[in-house]
């Protein structure tokens, strides 16, 4: 059975470009936050341990703001690709 609801969307080369230059401006941000948190447990890290809010390192703090700053970066690109196809 043929539907004519299957049929195969093509996408322009400058709605793919945009979106791989969004994808790549995004992980530009969220590399080089990572590698300062790197850097931090690398070289200060006595210092960065002593750093605490409500009894907790900053370390775990910085960790889980990795965590929620790669989810939020994955909801923006999300939203920025649906637009830009559009």
């Amino acid at each position: 059975m043929l539907h004519s609801e299957n049929q195969v969307e093509e996408e322009s080369r400058v709605d793919v470009a945009s979106r791989e230059r969004v994808g790549l401006v995004l992980l530009a941000v969220f590399s080089i936050i990572y590698f300062v948190f790197i850097l931090l447990c690398a070289f200060a890290n006595a210092w960065f341990a002593s750093i605490t809010f409500w009894d907790v390192p900053a370390t775990v703090w910085y960790g889980f703001g990795l965590i929620a700053l790669a989810l939020v970066i994955a909801g923006v690109y999300g939203r920025l690709s649906r637009t830009i196809s559009k």
